[in-house]
């Protein structure tokens, strides 16, 4: 045993090709690679889209890799980034008729972001959500958010951090930790994963 196996490993928020400009490896490759390095499970989250999580489902099997599909929810309104991982079909439901009511606004530009916070408070039951503060901005902002998504979902909320290899990553985690503490939910780490090595 290694040290990347010693300890199970599960990674969130991995963004595959299907998140246009951002992600750059098939959902597939992404899967072989979490299988090789021995991780526990991978949960697959594009950006506004469910697209790749049936290619990532099928290798998954092939790989007998634990699996959640999910989705990475970008709002136009100034909302953190959100990861959605719906509990069951009637999640799956909801997160579809979120994505498909965002799409069919009538200022819907092709590619562009239409989510609004009002979406997820309106669809955003039966899934487990993980907010992604920006953590440059004001603590209190994000605050104010989390307190009212965890009334509102309750402890289906998670606080996630991801390092951003900027030179601030331990004060960004250390607020993260904070505001975790004080809006009392659990925090989640996740490496914002983009691509296969």
């Amino acid at each position: 045993m290694n040290a990347l196996t010693a300890i199970p490993y599960a990674e969130f928020g991995i963004q595959s090709n299907f998140s246009f400009l951002r992600g750059a490896s098939k959902p597939e490759e992404l899967v072989v690679t979490a299988k090789f390095y021995s991780f526990a499970s991978i949960g697959l989250a594009d950006r506004n889209t469910v697209a790749g999580v049936v290619r990532a489902w099928q290798q998954a099997k092939v790989e007998k890799l634990a699996y959640y599909p999910g989705c990475r929810l970008v709002f136009r309104d100034g909302t953190p980034d959100v990861l959605a991982y719906p509990h069951d079909r009637k999640g799956w439901g909801h997160l579809c008729r979120m994505l498909t009511q965002a799409n069919l606004r009538d200022e819907n530009e092709k590619g562009a972001t239409l989510l609004e916070l009002s979406d997820l408070l309106e669809w955003g039951d039966r899934m487990s959500l993980a907010v992604l503060p920006s953590l440059s901005t004001s603590a209190e902002n994000d605050l104010s958010l989390i307190s009212r998504l965890k009334d509102r979902f309750g402890s289906a909320l998670r606080l996630a951090v991801a390092p951003d290899y900027g030179g601030n990553d331990r004060f960004r985690i250390e607020q993260a930790a904070a505001m975790a503490d004080q809006a009392r939910v659990p925090l989640m780490a996740t490496n914002d994963v983009l691509y296969h090595a």
